[in-house]
């Protein structure tokens, strides 16, 4: 570890006290790059989106969470090189500056917008790109932290493909920040689950990042974990079902959450709000937005929102349902999903079977979550047959499969109606609308 890397770690006076690990030391360029505009609006955008139904005490920030991933990273490149791994110190502070601005590039209420797939809406990948490499965060990258935008932008950059041309430590940066640990994830799971009061995020964060060790893999330099942080580990990965479960998967977040979609894609697609204006507010500016939008689907669903009567909830189910696969095909075209939508409230209507009108009933389907378990254990004595370093499968005795299944209910579909009523005859003609939905093109 060179000299400069080492005094990146707790040498500076300043501190910023985070409610889940407590006291942050910030410096100079850090204090700089969160009073830009970019890291400025995160404050003022919530973590776990609609919560008021829920979890009304989760008021922490998308803010909060870029401290928090920036801490956890600081801990984890320290472990590394106290472990004997040579970092510069240009790729330590690449790897900071990255951890800030993860979520610079997000959508107000990010878990809808990002929901709507339409063509021309400006993805994430973009946007981070815009808030990274074409505002003050860039000059402030570069005048403090003498880095090259674009260079923390390959770091946050999140899509189908990484960045052309990675070298290994930057493969090895982002495994750190939302790969195999998962920095991100982490501080999430344990943030998201203090603040909406539920008592599965227990995880011990920081003894999982002290158990952390670079080792050799297939010709690649891999984060693996001591044996001594196995129950850590399996703390994760069960911490993470339920409070995905439990929380994120909670129908009374969800329910305003599609609720919001629909008005956001209602008025987007009228012409009266562009995804570009969205990309710019926080919360409570893309509220207002959308309010005033003269779209009258947009305008009633944002009223009831502001008014805090959210839908009712319907049918929700997952992939074991034979219907399943012919709703979540929707998930990729929000177009589709919407004529479906329409085509249930024609059909209820037309036949006298439940009075609805066309943004009644709403479809929330999953988004695509995968749950893998990349960290893999250095085991002190191995089983016979095993070679460290062991995967999730060695450890667990769960294959693949099993995993698969294990994961299923996290995946579940979910159907809300604008009153219970409606929601009684989706249920009671669910079947007939499960077909309708397969006819839809």
């Amino acid at each position: 570890m060179s000299g400069t890397v080492g005094e990146l770690f707790g040498g500076s006076g300043r501190r910023v006290r985070d409610v889940i690990w407590g006291d942050v030391s910030i410096d100079r360029a850090v204090k700089a790059l969160l009073e830009t505009g970019a890291m400025q609006r995160l404050k003022g955008m919530s973590q776990l989106g609609f919560t008021f139904g829920s979890f009304p005490r989760a008021r922490h920030t998308r803010l909060d969470h870029a401290v928090g991933v920036y801490h956890l990273a600081g801990l984890t490149l320290k472990r590394i090189a106290e472990s004997g791994a040579y970092l510069e110190d240009r790729d330590v502070r690449t790897a900071l500056a990255a951890a800030l601005l993860l979520d610079a590039g997000r959508y107000p209420y990010a878990t809808s917008i990002e929901g709507i797939k339409v063509p021309g809406a400006p993805t994430l990948k973009e946007l981070s790109r815009r808030w990274i490499e074409h505002t003050e965060v860039a000059k402030v990258l570069r005048a403090e932290w003498d880095l090259e935008p674009h260079n923390v932008f390959r770091l946050v950059s999140r899509g189908d493909k990484p960045p052309h041309s990675l070298t290994p430590t930057e493969h090895l940066l982002r495994d750190i920040l939302f790969g195999t640990l998962n920095l991100d994830a982490l501080d999430r799971l344990v943030r998201d689950a203090r603040g909406a009061r539920v008592p599965y995020g227990l995880v011990e964060v920081e003894s999982l990042i002290q158990r952390l060790r670079i080792v050799g893999h297939e010709n690649k330099a891999i984060l693996a974990l001591d044996e001594e942080g196995a129950g850590t580990l399996q703390s994760v990965v069960f911490s993470r079902y339920l409070v995905y479960y439990n929380v994120y998967g909670h129908h009374a977040l969800r329910i305003p959450t599609v609720m919001f979609l629909r008005a956001v894609q209602d008025a987007v697609g009228a012409g009266n709000v562009t995804f570009d204006e969205l990309s710019e507010k926080d919360d409570a500016g893309a509220f207002v937005l959308l309010e005033d939008s003269a779209e009258s689907s947009t305008a009633t669903l944002m009223k009831r929102l502001a008014d805090r009567r959210p839908y009712h909830l319907a049918l929700e189910f997952d992939e074991r349902h034979p219907s399943y696969s012919s709703l979540n095909r929707l998930r990729d075209d929000a177009s589709w999903r919407r004529r479906v939508e329409e085509a249930w409230s024609r059909y209820l209507t037309r036949y006298r079977k439940g009075v609805a009108g066309p943004f009644d009933i709403l479809i929330d389907l999953p988004e695509k979550e995968h749950f893998p378990v990349e960290l893999r254990l250095i085991r002190r004595n191995p089983l016979p047959g095993e070679r460290n370093p062991i995967g999730w499968q060695n450890l667990s005795g769960m294959s693949e499969d099993e995993m698969t299944r294990f994961h299923a209910p996290l995946r579940r579909i979910l159907i809300a109606t604008a009153n219970d009523d409606l929601a009684k005859s989706v249920r009671r003609h669910a079947e007939e609308l499960f077909t309708i939905a397969e006819e839809v093109g």
